[in-house]
C-alpha cells in the first residue's frame, strides 16, 4: 500500500508540476523577472494549483457523503448508482473549469468518498460500484499500455543514448532524494515506521508508465525534433522501468525478506502484487456498510489508543458524515440482497430459452 499510495501521489504531482511549468513559463512577462523571483512565483502557483485541487475534491467528496446520508436513495440503485458517477466526475469537471488539476482533485475527492460516501449506499450499489470502477480501470489501464506499445512502431523517433542514460540516472537520483528524506521525516509522526527496506522497496519499484507518456505528447516543443526527443526518451524510460524494475520487485522483496516470518507463517499467503487478484472478489466485506449504531460505538469504544486524526474520524466526522444502520435498515438490506441473489440465478437456470432444463442440471450435477 505504501508503494501503490506513493505512485498514485507521484503521478498527481507530477501532472501539476508539469501544468505549473507550462503556464507560467508560457507567460510572456517572464523575461524581466530575476531567477529568485520566478522560483517564488512558480512555486506559489504550483501549492495553489496542488491544495486548491485537493480542497476541491475533498470538499466535493464531503458533499457527496452528507447528500447520500440525508437523502435516502437506497429502494432505488439505479438512481444512486447514478449519483455516485455523477459526484465522482463533478470534481474533475470544477478543476479543469478553474484551471486546477483534475487528476488531484479526483484523487482527494476519492479518497474521501471511499471512506465516507462509500458506506452510505445501499449494499446492492456498493458491490456495484466496487465492481464497476474496477472493470472500468482495468480496460482504461489496459488500453493506455497498449497504445504505449504501438507507439514505439507508430511514431517517428529521436534517439539519443547519452540524454537517456543522463535521465535514467536523474530519475533514480531524483526519487532517492524525495523517499529517503520524507520517509524519515514521515516516522515521527507514524506508530507503524517506515523500516529502511520499505524505503529501499519503494524508491526501486518507483514504475514510469501512461502519465509521463501522456505528460510528453503535450508538451508544446519546437521544433519537432525536441518532441520526438522527449517522447522517444519517455518511451525507454516506462519500459526499462517495467521490464527492469517492475520484474525485479517481486525477488528483491523476497531477498530482503520484507515481510515479517512470523505473520506470514500465520497467514500462510504469499505477497502478492496484483490489485485485480487482491482486490477482485465479488463481495468485498470490508467495504460494506453493515454496522449499526449501537455497534459502531462498541467497536469506538473497545479502540481507546486512538488519537491525532483517527481520534478526530472516529469521534466527530465519521459519525456526522456516515449513516450508521438500525435494525430495520440492516434486514431490509439482506432482504434485497436475497431477493436479487434468486432473481438472477432463476434467470441463470432458465438459459437463453427462457425454461428450466433439468435433465442438462442433473447430468452437470
Amino acid at each position: 500500500m505504501l508503494v501503490f499510495g506513493e505512485s498514485i501521489l507521484n503521478d498527481a504531482v507530477s501532472i501539476v508540476l508539469t501544468n505549473t511549468a507550462e503556464g507560467f513559463f508560457s507567460r510572456s512577462d517572464n523575461s524581466m523577472v530575476t531567477g529568485w523571483d520566478t522560483f517564488v512565483q512558480a512555486l506559489g502557483y504550483f501549492l495553489n494549483m496542488f491544495f486548491g485541487s485537493a480542497a476541491l475534491g475533498t470538499v466535493t467528496g464531503l458533499i457527496s457523503a452528507v447528500f447520500l446520508k440525508h437523502f435516502d436513495l437506497r429502494k432505488t440503485p439505479s438512481l444512486e448508482f447514478g449519483m455516485m458517477i455523477i459526484f465522482a466526475y463533478l470534481p474533475y469537471g470544477l478543476a479543469e473549469g478553474l484551471k486546477l488539476s483534475g487528476i488531484m482533485s479526483i484523487l482527494f475527492a476519492g479518497i474521501v468518498m471511499s471512506h465516507y460516501t462509500h458506506h452510505n449506499l445501499s449494499p446492492i450499489t456498493q458491490i456495484l460500484m466496487q465492481q464497476t470502477l474496477r472493470t472500468v480501470a482495468f480496460m482504461c489501464e489496459t488500453c493506455v499500455f497498449a497504445f504505449l506499445g504501438l507507439s514505439i512502431f507508430s511514431f517517428p523517433h529521436n534517439f539519443e543514448i547519452s540524454f537517456v542514460i543522463w535521465c535514467i540516472v536523474l530519475v533514480l537520483v531524483g526519487r532517492a532524494v524525495n523517499i529517503f528524506p520524507l520517509s524519515f521525516l514521515l516516522n515521527f509522526f507514524r506508530d507503524h515506521k517506515i523500516t529502511p527496506k520499505m524505503m529501499f522497496i519503494m524508491w526501486f519499484s518507483g514504475l514510469r508508465g501512461a502519465i509521463p507518456y501522456a505528460l510528453s505528447l503535450h508538451l508544446g516543443l519546437e521544433p519537432i525534433e525536441k518532441r520526438q526527443l522527449i517522447g522517444t526518451t519517455t518511451i525507454i524510460i516506462v519500459l526499462f522501468t517495467i521490464l527492469f524494475l517492475g520484474a525485479g520487485t517481486m525477488p528483491l522483496i523476497r531477498i530482503m525478506d520484507i515481510e515479517d516470518t512470523q505473520s506470514r507463517r500465520k497467514n500462510k499467503k504469499d505477497v502478492n502484487l496484483s490489485k485485480t487478484q487482491k482486490m477482485g472478489n465479488t463481495i468485498d466485506t470490508e467495504h460494506l456498510s453493515e454496522l449499526t449504531e449501537e455497534e459502531y460505538e462498541a467497536q469506538i469504544y473497545q479502540r481507546q489508543d486512538l488519537k491525532g486524526f483517527m481520534w478526530l474520524d472516529a469521534k466527530y466526522l465519521n459519525p456526522f458524515f456516515t449513516r450508521r444502520l438500525t435494525q430495520e435498515d440492516l434486514l431490509h438490506g439482506r432482504i434485497q440482497m436475497k431477493t436479487l441473489t434468486n432473481k438472477w440465478y432463476e434467470e441463470v437456470r432458465q438459459g437463453p430459452s427462457g425454461s428450466e432444463d433439468d435433465d442438462d442440471e442433473a447430468e452437470l450435477l
